[in-house]
């Protein structure tokens, strides 16, 4: 039979982990926890651009749906000659161009209509967006601009602002449309 002989040395050989070994493994895990935590600083941006440029959609859809309903004030150039930047949202309209119980929309005129329209586009996009503003534009169907009466064509830009790499950032959205 054969007997194995222990070593003479008094050197033990040792189970888990070093305390070296698990400090590379702590610094390796906080890198990854540390690429997350920038991976969801990153997506929550990108959804709050996202939504800025969705709720920046509706708006100016909306408003094209309400040039598309009043065509004889697009044919006569009432929309384009509004002043959208100086549309007061804090002061009520003398003329309210909208179906509601006391109210008849359809006694409105078309220029009345027009200048309604233009205070819910712009006040919608003043109230959705953080420095929201519209403006809309007589063209052709390339965005060059056009006397109103020469086109059919309208161009709406939505502005608004973001936030990247925390800083602001303008942005817009510009539809060329035929009402």
């Amino acid at each position: 039979m054969y007997t194995v002989k222990k070593p003479d040395s008094p050197i033990k050989h040792h189970r888990g982990a070093t305390l070296l070994e698990v400090m590379i493994a702590m610094v390796i895990l906080a890198i990854g926890l540390l690429g997350l935590a920038g991976l969801q600083t990153t997506g929550i941006s990108s959804n709050s651009n996202a939504e800025r440029r969705t709720q920046a959609t509706i708006v100016a859809n909306d408003f094209i749906e309400r040039m598309r309903a009043n065509v004889p004030a697009v044919t006569a150039g009432n929309y384009a000659a509004v002043d959208y930047a100086n549309i007061d949202c804090n002061a009520a309209l003398a003329t309210f161009c909208e179906d509601r119980p006391g109210n008849d929309a359809a006694a409105c005129s078309s220029q009345q209509a027009a200048t309604f329209d233009a205070f819910i586009a712009v006040c919608n996009a003043r109230n959705r967006l953080p420095a929201g503003a519209l403006d809309i534009r007589c063209t052709d169907n390339t965005g060059v601009d056009q006397a109103c009466n020469a086109t059919p064509f309208r161009t709406i830009t939505v502005n608004w602002t973001n936030t990247e790499n925390n800083a602001p950032v303008n942005k817009n959205m510009t539809l060329i449309f035929r009402p």
